[in-house]
């Protein structure tokens, strides 16, 4: 992220909202330089000059106020496709890398870290740059007064810009607690949410309150932290500005006194004192924090970097595989060891096993989704030749069925309208035409993730039915019937087993009719 990036992605609207911003802030100059004029005239009782010096400072103030909301309104605007565009690099990233990430910190790139990117960096450039020009209006108008007060106000710059820069590293530690203290946040409220239901059956509330309360500390005390810092370079630059102003308005005094200067000067050097150590104030206030912002940017920047997909032209669809000394190593100590066996093109083999055994971990090692420890998987295709496989022609149906806040006919599709002619096929392959019939819209009933409007078994047939309609030659079945009946159940594994595609089943509770559709169980064995 840089103001570079947003130069170029639009810079006609770039270069009119610093245009805007820049004219606004010689507006409030131009108001400070016109008051000495007016304090001139009234001095001279020149009363049509002193009117037409009021005229002119009228129109500067309506100038100053339009300029500053209207440079403001295209700015917030050309942020926002510029927020767009990197949320959809971060989305393309996330999606490219193949890398499991938490939802939690997904959230936190994607919302608070943009925010304070937003906050701190982008609207901060903005404002700096107006207090640039601001500060080299302020010196010209100085200069064409007395010199010696511009030199006055360069010394007490200099130590006014270089005070807050004692504050950097404290600040810039201050915004990055605040970023962590957010993800670990919205990683617990995810963690804890999603079994809210269960915490209610066992009224264990308190637990969930009190988890929550001591996230919900840590960030407060992380966002209390990175105000104090804030407001400790607010007091830096207070005094330098205070102490400034008292010793500027001393000079001028002593200059008008001994008629080196305009009298009007008396008038208006308070203006120019404001605007010149207010600038500087806000120079120095928003460049600490856009450099605070410095780590978090670079962290955005790799996490944006478009990643190459893998050329597919030597990927071929898998149809059967083998796997040899495979295992996998647990962070927790624990290790799960596979036995040795060949799944063939076609065949329909049920996996079972003990809790434990390694079941779902095995369907994962091979859809690549976990990496083993040691040992290798092959993947062959239909003529039984080794292959480099295309992991993402593989079907696989989880045990708990992922679903997406859209239609039916689109969750089973997956936004695909040339598989449309295989839907209504799939649907009464698995036993589903019935539940379909019950909705007023039928497949193009909403699904509502939060209100649940579909049952478990539902759910469950509607990604049995994506995997008919997708026709993948290797399917892996997570546990994909446990919330529908015994009858239904039999009647999809008919559908199922009748197919060329080669699917191992993952099953609890088949009975001897079910098994005998398969053509053989690998039993796992801790």
């Amino acid at each position: 992220m840089s103001s570079k990036e947003l130069f170029k992605l639009n810079p006609i609207k770039f270069c009119l909202a610093m245009g805007l911003q820049i004219i606004a802030a010689v507006g409030e100059v131009v108001v400070a330089y016109v008051l000495t004029l007016q304090f001139d005239a009234a001095k001279n009782r020149n009363l049509s000059l002193f009117l037409t010096w009021t005229l002119i400072q009228l129109s500067s103030y309506v100038m100053v106020f339009l300029f500053y909301n209207l440079a403001g309104i295209i700015w917030q605007k050309l942020i926002q496709n510029y927020l767009h565009l990197i949320r959809k690099e971060l989305t393309d990233h996330y999606f490219a890398d193949s890398q499991k990430h938490a939802v939690s910190a997904v959230q936190n790139r994607m919302t608070n870290d943009l925010k304070l990117l937003h906050n701190d960096y982008l609207d901060s450039f903005r404002y700096v740059v107006g207090m640039l020009a601001g500060i080299v209006g302020v010196a010209f108008s100085l200069v064409t007064f007395q010199w010696s007060l511009l030199v006055a106000c360069l010394i007490f710059a200099a130590i006014q810009i270089y005070l807050p820069k004692l504050l950097d590293k404290p600040l810039q530690k201050a915004t990055e607690k605040v970023s962590v203290a957010n993800r670990k946040y919205l990683k617990t409220l995810g963690d804890w949410l999603i079994g809210l239901s269960e915490v209610r059956r066992y009224l264990a509330s308190d637990k969930l309150f009190k988890t929550i309360a001591e996230n919900s500390g840590r960030l407060e005390a992380a966002n209390i932290e990175k105000e104090k810092v804030d407001q400790e370079l607010d007091y830096l630059n207070q005094l330098a500005y205070s102490l400034g102003d008292v010793l500027i308005f001393l000079l001028t005094g002593f200059l008008v006194v001994n008629n080196w200067a305009a009298f009007g000067l008396i008038a208006s050097i308070g203006n120019f004192n404001g605007a010149l150590f207010g600038s500087l104030q806000g120079v120095a206030n928003y460049g600490g924090r856009m450099r605070a912002t410095k780590k978090l940017r670079e962290e955005i920047f790799v996490a944006r970097k478009k990643i190459q997909s893998e050329q597919k032209s030597n990927l071929e669809q898998a149809v059967s595989f083998s796997i040899h000394n495979l295992a996998i190593d647990f962070r927790n100590g624990e290790a799960v060891n596979f036995p040795d066996f060949q799944v063939k093109a076609g065949e329909k083999v049920l996996l079972t096993g003990d809790s434990g055994t390694g079941k779902s971990t095995l369907l994962k090692l091979i859809l690549g989704e976990l990496q083993a420890s040691r040992g290798k998987i092959q993947y062959f295709n239909q003529k039984g030749e080794k292959i480099q496989p295309d992991l993402a022609e593989i079907g696989y149906l989880p045990q708990d069925p992922v679903l997406f806040p859209v239609t039916i006919v689109e969750n089973i599709t997956m936004f695909n309208s040339k598989l449309l002619s295989r839907v209504k096929s799939a649907i009464e392959k698995v036993q589903f035409a019935g539940d379909i019939a019950k909705f007023s819209a039928g497949i193009e009933t909403k699904i509502d993730l939060d209100q649940l409007n579909i049952s478990g078994g539902q759910r469950q047939k509607i990604v049995l039915a994506r995997s008919m309609v997708h026709q993948s030659k290797l399917i892996l079945i997570d546990e994909a019937t446990s919330a529908i009946d015994q009858a239904a159940t039999m009647k999809i594994l008919r559908q199922l087993t009748k197919t060329d595609a080669t699917i191992v089943f993952i099953a609890h509770n088949f009975n001897q009719e079910m098994h005998q559709l398969f053509d053989r169980e690998i039993h796992l064995k801790k």
